[in-house]
């Protein structure tokens, strides 16, 4: 590819990052993007850069400024956090093989920097990036945008995070004295302050080890190593920390094959999948609606022709089935498939069987052809289109961020 088209394509995906800015809470400004020789050597001189192959040469390389806004309005300027991480992973997710964010450099990290490497070209020297021996720098490691804030000593230890430690350090235990799984219930004790010092002791070689867990950080990468690739129970557990442990290794297969079925077999589309239906069953502990339904009856949109129609076709499934008309629908593409489902006649079945629980979700995905949503890294489409506004959004937020380190690193 010429250096005109890849700076075209670099200027189109950093277009899509400034767009995607806004979901994690960020408000960006542009900084530099060109740089003469001149101004690369000087920086090389007071240090602020390593190399004089800096992408900024070839206007393929741009710094940002981040900024959130405060409780009193005013708009504060960040240099690093889990929105800035996720915002980082989004640019690498745009293209892989060639997008390069500078937080996730080993020895000289710019979390402001956003660069795109050219098509086929190794990357930079490893003193700049962190480069393996082979010259390609190394994948950021899976999970290891899961804590929000430190866990540890006088940390601010909220329960998803203490969790999320806590799953981890089990995920571990064959890799230094963990005398027994620790109970993972989101509070911070004596054993998970005591597993934590002797994971950092034993596996990372600290003589005095702090006891504390940051975003990020080497404890929490070394952690996040253990995460196996792809959708497992370890995947799903650590995404969906509200659900009951018995729900995971029912629930695992049956996602799985569905997102097969469905053509859901992309990392962007699997992580917008298991954050939607995450969000509409509270993570798997509501499977069907939690009020009645009557306020369903009479509702001819939802084809509710007769009387009762309400409570008998109110939501299930994990993005729920709703009416009549869905009902009817569903069995009728059920059959065509040669399935013995009649919802119409049954629909209680929807939410008792777990393979019905989640195939109505991936027909309910793919007739309103979700996955080209999805292709776009669109949450409030994908949202909207679920449930005809933006309900939920927040959670659906928090739940695609943990699915997208999860998932893509």
């Amino acid at each position: 590819m010429s250096l005109t088209r890849e700076q075209s394509k670099f200027l189109q995906h950093v277009a899509e990052l400034i767009r995607k800015a806004p979901e994690y809470g960020l408000v960006v400004t542009a900084g530099e993007l060109y740089r003469t020789p001149e101004q690369q050597a000087l920086y090389m001189k007071n240090g602020r850069s390593k190399t004089m192959n800096s992408q900024h040469l070839k206007r393929l390389a741009i710094d940002l400024n981040f900024f959130q806004e405060a409780p009193d309005g005013s708009l504060k300027l960040v240099y690093e956090g889990d929105n800035v991480r996720q915002l980082g992973a989004y640019w690498e997710s745009l293209d892989p093989a060639v997008n390069r964010w500078g937080g996730n450099w080993s020895s000289f990290k710019d979390a402001p920097h956003f660069e795109r490497r050219e098509t086929g070209e190794a990357s930079a020297d490893a003193a700049t990036f962190g480069a393996t021996p082979s010259g390609v720098p190394p994948a950021p490691t899976r999970g290891s945008s899961l804590l929000a804030g430190a866990v540890g000593p006088r940390c601010s230890n909220s329960p998803y995070d203490v969790e999320t430690v806590q799953r981890l350090l089990n995920l571990n235990a064959a890799k230094f004295a963990l005398p027994a799984p620790l109970v993972c219930d989101g509070k911070i004790g004596e054993k998970t302050l005591a597993a934590i010092c002797e994971f950092q002791k034993t596996v990372l070689g600290q003589a005095s080890p702090e006891g504390v867990i940051r975003p990020g950080d080497a404890t929490l990468m070394a952690l996040c190593s253990a995460i196996p690739a792809g959708l497992n129970e370890t995947v799903l557990a650590l995404a969906y920390l509200n659900a009951a442990d018995k729900e995971i290794p029912v629930f695992t297969p049956a996602i799985k094959k569905i997102m097969e079925n469905y053509d859901i077999n992309t990392p962007l589309r699997q992580m917008h999948f298991l954050a939607q239906i995450g969000c509409e069953s509270g993570e798997l502990r509501f499977l069907e609606e939690l009020a009645s339904g009557a306020a369903y009856e009479g509702r001819r949109d939802l084809g509710n022709t007769q009387p009762g129609d309400g409570v008998r076709y109110k939501g299930r499934g994990l993005i729920q089935l709703t009416g009549r008309a869905n009902y009817t629908q569903y069995t009728d593409y059920c059959r065509s498939r040669g399935l013995s489902v009649d919802a119409v006649a049954n629909p209680e079945q929807v939410a008792l069987d777990p393979q019905l629980c989640v195939d109505v979700a991936g027909w309910f995905w793919s007739t309103r052809s979700l996955n080209a949503l999805a292709d776009r890294d669109d949450l409030e489409g994908v949202t909207h289109r679920i449930n005809g506004g933006l309900r939920g959004l927040d959670e659906r937020r928090r739940l695609l961020i943990r699915t997208r380190t999860l998932l893509l690193g």
